[in-house]
């Protein structure tokens, strides 16, 4: 049968889709592992391009559902699952990590969004942890308590690009804390945390890496304030000397302003204590009568009380980020219990994120310049939110991966054939219902 060559139309998103992750590079990578000479039927580069496109809508983030789409992209019928699952070793799980770390280091859309409140900084970087479910059986891995299995994933956000900088795979038992990244990662940005966080060693660490923060303040936090930052008219009370604690339930003041004295270890695990004066403001909620208290290390000269609040508001962006991981990209649970699956599957959504994002992005430069160009004002103020725009390309992933699967030189699949290598039963051995109602023994329990 003759085979048919299709030739798709130029597209920019397909061409950013392929400068982003270079097959060259993808290939050169495997090189280095025994991959492509262990199995010279794959590639490497269709691989991964239907690893990462497998977040369609309707998908089942499986081995057994990429294989059936890596078989009908590459045209691959003869081939059989189980070499396909050999392929998921700790060399390839090792690979894919390699093109997590690079995506994350290099895909940044380059323009830095942050205006208002935030353009006085570098980045906004927000860090927090979610858990992904597991099967019980893969507690001896990923142990959450006893005799039951969690992971959980820890990350950095950012604000400006809405991109992870930080990606992190533990048990579900380790601390957040212990997997905070190292080095100037916060100099110039401001770090956002919720109380999973909650360290005064490490708000102490960005201050003195030139960082900000912004962080709630535990409902048990008894400070001494050492400095009262509004000046109040009347019969308030003076809050300058007094613990937070015996002072907090008599207050009735919209907002708290005041410096707070914070006694810490200066070190991990030494004796050695250090003491340091922050921040800490407070907005007083009528509705459910107490204050909503944060610390932090920006001045008072260039940001309020309510601004900080504002401020902390943008941590609401990584809980959007969870969702989608979980909804969109298959991280609400993970329904296998080999280790090395279960990295690869967390790993594999991480690029489908990133592949995402990169199509997103190209498409917020192609409505920005029909609408420089638009003449009808309704057409110029059209605008591609991400979240809309990631929801798109989950609708249209497996039309997007046709596409690139043509311009890397693959022809159009053999319908026919195709169909037929789906259809066929896995299990050609085992009797269908009408054979066992024909032959089958009786069984007088289930008349």
């Amino acid at each position: 049968m003759e085979r048919v060559t299709y030739e798709p139309p130029d597209s920019v998103v397909v061409d950013r889709i392929q400068r982003a992750f270079p097959g060259d590079e993808l290939r050169e990578r495997a090189r280095a592992t025994n991959l492509i000479q262990r199995q010279r039927k794959f590639d490497v580069v269709a691989l991964f391009y239907t690893l990462a496109f497998g977040f369609g809508a309707g998908s089942q983030r499986s081995i057994q559902a990429f294989f059936e789409r890596y078989v009908e992209m590459a045209d691959l019928t003869e081939l059989c699952y189980s070499s396909f699952y050999e392929w998921f070793s700790p060399g390839f799980v090792a690979l894919l990590r390699e093109i997590l770390d690079d995506a994350i280091e290099d895909l940044d859309p380059g323009r830095n969004q942050l205006r208002g409140r935030l353009e006085h900084f570098r980045d906004v970087l927000i860090r927090d942890a979610t858990f992904i479910s597991l099967y019980n059986d893969a507690a001896d891995v990923y142990s959450l308590r006893e005799d039951v299995a969690g992971a959980k994933l820890h990350l950095t956000q950012s604000l400006s690009t809405g991109l992870p900088t930080d990606w992190r795979t533990t048990d579900g038992s380790t601390h957040e804390n212990s997997q905070m990244p190292t080095g100037e990662w916060a100099s110039g940005a401001l770090v956002l945390f919720d109380l999973g966080f909650y360290d005064f060693w490490l708000f102490d660490w960005i201050d003195g890496h030139d960082g900000w923060f912004v962080s709630r303040v535990k409902s048990n936090a008894n400070f001494e304030i050492i400095e009262q930052l509004q000046t109040r008219r009347g019969n308030s009370i003076a809050l300058e000397g007094k613990r937070l604690q015996d002072v907090i339930d008599d207050l009735q003041r919209k907002e708290i302003d005041v410096d707070i004295k914070l006694s810490f270890d200066r070190k991990r695990g030494s004796c050695r204590s250090t003491t340091r004066a922050f921040r800490m403001v407070g907005l007083r909620d009528t509705t459910e009568d107490e204050y909503h208290l944060f610390l932090t290390n920006l001045a008072e000269e260039e940001y309020s009380a309510p601004d900080i609040a504002q401020l902390y508001r943008a941590r609401w962006e990584v809980e959007l980020l969870f969702k989608e991981l979980k909804s969109r990209f298959g991280l609400d649970e993970i329904n296998t219990t080999d280790p090395y699956l279960i990295e690869a599957l967390i790993l594999i959504a991480a690029i489908s994120l990133m592949m995402s994002r990169v199509i997103v992005d190209e498409l917020q430069k192609l409505d920005a310049q029909q609408r420089e160009s638009a003449d009808d004002a309704a057409a110029s103020s059209t605008r591609i939110p991400r979240g809309r725009g990631s929801t798109i390309v989950e609708r249209h992933s497996h039309l997007i991966h046709l596409y690139v699967m043509l311009d890397l030189g693959y022809d159009l699949p053999d319908l026919d054939a195709l169909l037929l290598w789906a259809s066929r039963n896995p299990n050609p051995h085992r009797p269908r219902l009408y054979e066992r109602v024909e032959s089958g023994e009786f069984w007088p329990e289930f008349a």
